[in-house]
């Protein structure tokens, strides 16, 4: 009896390695493999206006005030970002025609470059650490701004200004 028992114990076990072993398959190539790494689309950083948005005509010699803010709408972290900014006119611009200043527990004058692109007499700014900061999900901070026109800047123009958040390299 205790016979009969092994070998329907063994006929199992030999069904059970047939079955798996068919369904297993043979190995007929390489295996094909990729990672990745998942990321935000890159638009989800919001830089807007909070108030103050310059508009219509400004006097030489005044202060004007201004709020930007930067929000993350997005999950990523973003680390090491800055925000950029041009300001330019229709005419050739002078050294030292504008001053601008940020507040962060102490007014900080934003160091601006003159420099000449198409044609355009350009000022070129950053606003951050010079390695850049980290935003992070739910980062929303508004900073205040001063701006001023000076003596030497030309009048009955038309400014611009653009900004932008991009990533130290």
């Amino acid at each position: 009896m205790l016979g009969k028992k092994k070998i329907a114990v063994l006929a199992t076990v030999l069904m059970a390695t047939l079955v798996v072993g068919v369904y297993a398959g043979t190995l007929l190539s390489n295996t094909l493999t990729a990672n990745w790494v998942v990321r935000e689309s890159g638009t989800s950083l919001q830089l807007y206006w909070y108030s103050g948005t310059p508009s219509g005509d400004l006097n030489k010699g005044t202060w004007y005030d201004t709020y930007l803010g930067l929000r993350n709408l997005g999950q990523a972290t973003y680390n090491n970002v800055i925000v950029k900014f041009k300001i330019y006119a229709d005419v050739s611009l002078l050294t030292n025609c504008i001053t601008l200043k940020g507040y962060t527990n102490t007014w900080i004058v934003v160091s601006l470059t003159l420099v000449t692109e198409g044609g355009k007499d350009i000022f070129t700014g950053s606003w951050g650490p010079a390695e850049g900061f980290a935003v992070g999900p739910g980062y929303d901070v508004v900073t205040h701004f001063q701006y001023m026109f000076e003596g030497n800047a030309p009048v009955d123009q038309n400014y611009y200004f653009s900004a932008w958040v991009e990533t130290v390299p």
